[in-house]
């Protein structure tokens, strides 16, 4: 969250920027003058030329991430490499030529020049293959240039508009409300809920499929269908799946079929028959209401219902959407809100500030609502606080069709550019008190501007290939924030530390205790 960002105006000058807001406490100089940069590219260095770690002839620094579990820590690793090497750096790992950055100036800069179709990443190719062998259509997320814009489009008018992401607030919210039923059902004598990263992943899954699949799965009824219940399980299962298969060469499928390609391709047969299903159950219902002309407006319409009203995207391709947005959005949303709620059991002063802040916009027994929440500045600040420190997206990359010049440094085609969003965030040259959970970083002056360099901490990416589902997740995790501040205080049992698996979660399981106000 796949499973994890303010942006401000800026000034172009052919292609290259300069950020207008005011550069941050102790940030190193990060203008770059459209003069320096011509200069640099007059001049550059080969790529060859950069630092960086040596590695083996094939597997290049491989094994760095593989001995000693050291695939839990790469973020860490990361932050060795940038106070190593520097704000640039090169490292081959396995068959990725790889360039990490961590200048927001530089970052900014690549943005500006990614181009029209940006490619986000290298594509999963165990991924590829299963469509490929099982002849599903592509998604929003396997798609690359004109069929990902076109595709990225339509989906935009219903995930990035905030008039219309409002409007999913009262399901999100009654989601929100069976989720606190749930805890207090639960909670042991101490107080403390058993599994609550289990039952913020079912809250997360629960609140995506109201808003994607027009339904509700029953993660939270007392019997849940077998279907939903399965479902929910593969889910999960394949998030664990993800790192143990992702290096695995595609080929070695033509001679041997492993056990975890196996589990993995049982586990998105699992996927996609639910996707065809759940649509299959309202097709004849949704077409019926167009032909009556009940359903005309565009706006109005819910996700399913204006996705299979369009004539521009086809049943198949509606389930590999829903299907792709619904991986990428239930582990990064049900973690964050998981970081968050640590956060604040650890940080006793931050938690009454949200709740005095909460308490003094809502009316007793009153629910959250999109404009009510504008109102809150502390509690949207919460949120971005936790991503800043423990992005559920570690890093960010882009892979450019044209060579580009980055810090003086020509960086080939088709290099995996990395953006370490982990480490930008925690660096004191950009944030102040850089460990201290403090929102209030975040609350704007009289002069609506923040301290900070907009692009310092970009968790949900930015530009045309920003998260398609940033506006959801953020509306999710505030309605939920608000009904815990105003019912619970939280107490933190045990300290947890972040572990890299396919996203960022806690080493260890989170035991909080939610004692009722």
């Amino acid at each position: 969250m796949a499973f994890k960002f303010a942006i401000r105006p800026t000034v172009v000058f052919r292609g290259l920027q300069r950020c207008t807001q005011p550069v941050g406490i102790g940030q190193r100089s990060l203008i770059r003058s459209q003069q320096t940069q011509a200069a640099e590219n007059m001049e550059a260095k080969s790529y060859r030329e950069m630092p960086g770690p040596k590695g083996l002839p094939v597997a290049g620094t491989l094994f760095d991430y593989v001995r000693d579990k050291s695939y839990l820590r790469v973020h860490e690793i990361q932050q060795e490499r940038v106070r190593q090497y520097g704000e640039i750096y090169r490292e081959k790992i396995f068959r990725y030529d790889t360039v990490t950055i961590s200048n927001p100036d530089d970052v900014l800069y690549l943005f500006r020049n990614e181009g029209k179709y940006p490619q986000r990443e290298p594509l999963f190719p165990l991924w590829m293959k299963y469509k490929e062998d099982r002849k599903q259509a592509h998604g929003v997320f396997s798609l690359q240039g004109e069929e990902w814009y076109k595709v990225r489009r339509i989906l935009n008018m219903k995930m990035l508009k905030p008039k219309v992401v409002g409007e999913y607030s009262q399901q999100l919210n009654d989601v929100a409300t069976d989720l606190l039923s749930q805890m207090k059902q639960t909670r042991d004598g101490d107080g403390v809920v058993p599994s609550i990263q289990q039952e913020l992943f079912k809250w997360s899954l629960e609140s995506i499929g109201t808003v994607l699949f027009e339904t509700r799965f029953g993660c939270f009824a007392k019997s849940p269908s077998v279907e939903a219940a399965k479902f929910i399980q593969t889910v999960e299962d394949l998030f664990h799946l993800f790192l143990k298969v992702f290096l695995i060469p595609v080929w070695i499928d033509k001679f041997y079929r492993l056990k975890g390609i196996q589990q993995f391709y049982d586990c998105m047969d699992v996927m996609y028959n639910f996707g065809d299903k759940c649509i299959e159950n309202r097709l004849k219902e949704i077409r019926e209401k167009l032909e009556s002309g009940e359903l005309q407006d565009e706006d109005t319409a819910e996700f399913l219902t204006f996705l299979i009203s369009r004539d521009d995207i086809s049943s198949t391709e509606i389930t590999a959407n829903l299907v792709e947005i619904l991986m990428a959005a239930v582990e990064t949303t049900s973690n964050t809100a998981l970081w968050t709620l640590y956060a604040l059991a650890r940080n006793p002063d931050v938690q009454q500030k949200l709740h005095d802040e909460v308490s003094s916009v809502l009316e007793p027994g009153e629910v959250p609502t999109p404009a009510k929440l504008q109102k809150m500045p502390f509690l949207r600040g919460c949120v971005k606080e936790t991503l800043r420190l423990t992005p559920v997206a570690w890093e960010n990359a882009r892979i450019l069709q044209e060579d580009i010049v980055i810090k003086g440094y020509r960086i080939p085609p088709k290099t995996m550019i990395r953006m370490p969003i982990y480490v930008m965030g925690r660096d004191p040259e950009l944030f102040d008190d850089p460990l201290k959970y403090k929102p209030e970083r975040w609350l704007r002056d009289n002069a609506n501007k923040s301290p900070y360099h907009a692009y310092a901490s970009l968790p949900f990416g930015f530009g045309t290939r920003m998260c398609v589902g940033r506006r959801v997740a953020e509306l999710e995790m505030h309605l939920l924030l608000a009904q815990v501040s105003r019912n619970f205080w939280l107490e933190s049992l045990n300290e947890v530390k972040p572990a890299s698996i396919s996203l960022l979660v806690p080493d260890k399981e989170v035991k909080l205790r939610f004692v009722d106000r």
